[in-house]
C-alpha cells in the first residue's frame, strides 16, 4: 500500500499478565507500519503493568483506577490519532497482515464504515480449537435475534466514531453490540473470510457473576432507543414485535437462571404480548436448554472432576 494512513488500535488491560504479552507481539509485529498502538492499563493488580514496561518505547501505556472495558476503551479511543481505529481485547491475537488488509478495504470503499476480520477460537496455550467462527454482519439478526459475530480486529473509521460517540459505560451485557447498531447507520460492514484473528477461550474470559433482572432489562432499553431513531429500515420495522418478544425470552432465560420463577413467567407473557408467534414449542425447547441444561452440563462437569471420573 503506498499510502497508509494511521490505525490506532487499543487494547483495555485488566489483570491478564498471562496473555498480554502475546497480544502486544501480535499487534506489533504487523506487517502494516503506520499503526499506534495504546493499552490502558485498567488498574491491574497482577503485575501485568511490568510486562506493559518491556514495551514502552513502542507503544503508549495510559494508568487509570479500575473503571471497566467500556471506559477504558473510550479513553484510549479520545486519545488516539488515527484515521482508523479499533480495539483488541487483552487475551486476544491478531495474524501478522490484519490490519494490512482491513484497511486496503477500508481504502477502496468508501462506503464501508467497518471491516472485520473471520477468527478462530483458540485455547489458553494458543492450540486452535475452532476454525473459522465469525459471520458477515447481519443488521437484523443483531436487531432482532440480539446475534453478532464480530470477533477480535475490527477497524472502523474514526471519524465515524467521533460522530457517533463511544461505547456507553452504564451497559454491562453488551456495549459493542449497542455501538455496532449505532455504526451500521453510517455504512457497510465489510466481513474478510481470512482467519486473521484468535478469540482465546478460558475461564477468565467468562463471567461467572449472576445476571440481575435490572441488568438484564438492558435487552429492552437498547431495543426501545433504537427504534426511536430515524430512517429505521422498513424490514426491521415490521419485525419490531419480533424484536421485542426475543429481548423479553432472554430476560426470561436469566431469570430462570437465577431460580426467579415468578420474574420469568411475567417476562414470558411479555413475550407473548409483543409477539404470539414467539410463544411456540420451539421456543420453549430452546429456552430449557439454554437455561437449564447448560447449568446441568456444566455441574455434571464439575462432579466428574471432583471424583476423577
Amino acid at each position: 500500500m503506498p499510502h497508509q494512513p494511521l490505525v490506532s488500535i487499543v487494547t483495555p488491560l485488566y489483570n491478564q499478565k498471562r496473555f498480554i504479552e502475546e497480544t502486544l507481539h501480535s499487534v506489533l509485529s504487523q506487517s502494516y507500519d503506520a499503526l499506534e498502538y495504546i493499552v490502558v492499563n485498567d488498574g491491574s493488580t497482577d503485575g501485568s503493568r511490568a510486562v506493559l514496561d518491556k514495551y514502552s518505547d513502542r507503544i503508549t501505556i495510559v494508568d487509570q483506577p479500575n473503571s471497566g472495558q467500556a471506559r477504558a476503551l473510550n479513553h484510549g479511543w479520545s486519545i488516539s490519532k488515527g484515521t482508523y481505529i479499533g480495539y483488541l481485547s487483552s487475551d486476544d491475537i491478531l495474524a501478522h497482515n490484519c490490519v494490512e488488509q482491513l484497511v486496503a478495504r477500508l481504502e477502496a470503499d468508501e462506503g464501508v464504515v467497518c471491516a472485520y476480520p473471520n477468527c478462530n477460537l483458540i485455547s489458553p496455550a494458543s492450540e486452535l480449537l475452532k476454525r473459522g467462527v465469525s459471520r458477515p454482519f447481519d443488521l437484523e439478526e443483531l436487531i432482532v435475534a440480539q446475534e453478532c459475530h464480530i470477533g477480535p480486529g475490527a477497524l472502523w473509521r474514526a471519524s465515524t466514531h467521533r460522530l457517533i460517540g463511544g461505547w456507553r459505560p452504564e451497559l454491562k451485557l453488551a456495549p459493542d453490540r449497542e455501538y455496532w447498531m449505532r455504526l451500521a447507520a453510517h455504512g457497510r460492514f465489510y466481513f474478510e473470510t481470512q482467519e486473521l484473528a484468535g478469540y482465546r477461550l478460558h475461564p477468565g474470559s467468562i463471567s461467572s457473576s449472576t445476571t440481575s433482572e435490572e441488568v438484564s432489562l438492558e435487552y429492552v432499553h437498547v431495543l426501545e432507543e433504537y427504534f426511536k431513531g430515524a430512517s429505521i429500515p422498513e424490514s426491521l420495522l415490521a419485525r419490531k414485535g419480533e424484536a421485542f418478544a426475543n429481548a423479553y425470552w432472554l430476560i426470561a432465560r436469566n431469570m430462570l437462571r437465577e431460580g426467579n420463577i415468578g420474574a420469568a413467567t411475567r417476562y414470558l407473557r411479555h413475550a407473548h404480548l409483543a409477539d404470539p408467534s414467539s410463544s411456540n414449542l420451539n421456543h420453549i425447547a430452546t429456552l430449557i436448554r439454554s437455561s437449564v441444561g447448560k447449568p446441568l452440563r456444566h455441574m455434571a462437569g464439575w462432579i466428574r472432576r471432583a471424583v476423577g471420573a
